[in-house]
Formats: C-alpha cells, structure tokens, sequence
C-alpha cells in the first residue's frame, strides 16, 4: 500500500511545530521583556487583566474575595457546564429559554459592572 499523504503531513507539521517552538524560545531568551513601569507611563489606581477576565477582577474589586474569587465564577462555570443536561432534562425549549435568561443576566451583569466602573472617569 502507499503511504498516506496525512501522515506524512503530520509529521512534518510536527517537526516545522518543533522548530517553530525553539525559535520562539530562543527570542524570549535574547530580547528582556519590559517588565514595570517607566516615568512616561500613566499611572493607575488598580492592575487590570485581559478583557476576558476584566468580569472577574471587577468582582474582586467590589466583592468580597470569598465571594468574587470563589463562589461566583465557580456558579459560572457550572452553570456553563451543566446546561446541557438542563437542556436535556427539561427539553430543548426550556433549556433554550434557561440560556437566553443566563445569557441576558450575563450581558445585564456586564453592562453594570462596566457603568459602575467607568461612571466617573
């Protein structure tokens, strides 16, 4: 039999990954990372993170740490994690009703962290 063109695309993916990989890491080994803050840069009250944990660090900002840290992302992520079954437990209309309310709660949550956050700047 001949040999199959997707292995051989695998292993020379794999190997350019490799290369691709060392190269990177030879970068981060010779240029320093600018790292703190320099006497042109603005200063500001708190760190902030990525936009995609802006949520949750907002939450730790006006939370309790038990509360914003813990407990609120853990309902999050199994609420996320359990709407499927929901869906199935319930049917796909309720399940499908459940996500556009957890879904509005989410956008309503984010929209008033963002006015609560940026209501005086």
């Amino acid at each position: 039999m001949a040999r199959s063109p997707i292995k051989h695309l695998i292993a020379k993916e794999g190997i350019a990954s490799i290369f691709f990989l060392v190269f990177c890491q030879a970068l981060a080994l010779k240029f320093a990372a600018g790292i703190g803050t320099s006497n042109q840069a603005p200063s500001v009250e708190h760190a902030v993170a990525p936009w995609i944990f802006g949520p949750f660090q907002i939450l730790l900002l006006y939370l309790p740490p038990w509360l914003g840290a813990l407990l609120f992302p853990l309902i999050v992520i199994a609420g996320l994690a359990g709407l499927p079954w929901i869906a199935d437990y319930w049917g796909v209309k309720s399940g499908q009703r459940i996500f556009m309310i957890l879904g509005g709660t989410v956008i309503l949550l984010l929209i008033w962290f963002m006015m609560k956050e940026f209501w005086w700047i």
